[in-house]
């Protein structure tokens, strides 16, 4: 169940609130129930999927405590694709920010535009800390693929990436986030297959 219900908020991560209520339970329990699969009825997938703790910990960090947001948290934590976060209002930023206060190198945040990008991502890769990029757009440079696609070599405990014909060591703590302050970027398909594109989006509810 656990396993399902992260697919589907992966699925629908890059939709507002309103949208995800409406598939969750418009549509994919009552697909459930009309095919006979065993669903708890009015089951809160956040409660399901995370422990208060956490929920209080990332509201002490500067994530909202609404629903939409503890369902973002829940996303950027727990899926295994590096995060792409669709952020006008920068409240992603804040959050990852604090979050990651004490893995984010001396320097700081930086940009696909950053001519040492690549030495800075060997550094954040070799160390397990966390490399935070603003100011994407709806491209990422395709030399980050290679990580993006985790595609690592494994040589004795060593895990390795090569990225522009050089090989990097990888450190299973190595965290990379990716902001847009763009309201609606158009990412390609191939994109939003390589990075988890999450929507932090603040709507007023009606």
């Amino acid at each position: 169940m656990t396993v399902l219900l992260l697919v589907l908020l992966c699925h629908i991560a890059v939709l507002n609130q309103e949208f995800r209520k409406y598939l969750i339970e418009s549509k994919c329990v009552a697909d459930c129930q009309m095919r006979g699969v065993p669903i708890t009825q009015g089951l809160d997938i956040i409660s399901f999927m995370v422990d208060i703790g956490t929920i209080g910990d990332w509201n002490m960090q500067g994530l909202p405590a609404d629903p939409l947001s503890t369902q973002n948290g829940i996303l950027v934590t727990r899926s295994s694709r590096f995060p792409l976060m669709i952020d006008p209002q920068g409240q992603a930023l804040n959050w990852i920010k604090n979050k990651e206060s004490q893995n984010v190198p001396f320097w700081g945040q930086t940009t696909l535009t950053d001519p040492k990008l690549k030495d800075k991502l060997e550094s954040c890769m070799s160390d397990g800390l966390a490399l935070i990029i603003i100011g994407v757009e709806e491209e990422i440079d395709p030399m980050l693929d290679p990580v993006l696609e985790k595609q690592f070599i494994v040589k004795g405990k060593r895990k390795i990436v090569t990225v522009s014909d050089k090989q990097m060591d990888y450190d299973d703590k190595f965290m990379m986030y990716f902001i847009t302050r763009l309201p609606n970027p158009n990412f390609s398909p191939e994109l939003q297959a390589k990075t988890n594109v999450v929507d932090f989006t603040v709507t007023r509810k009606v």
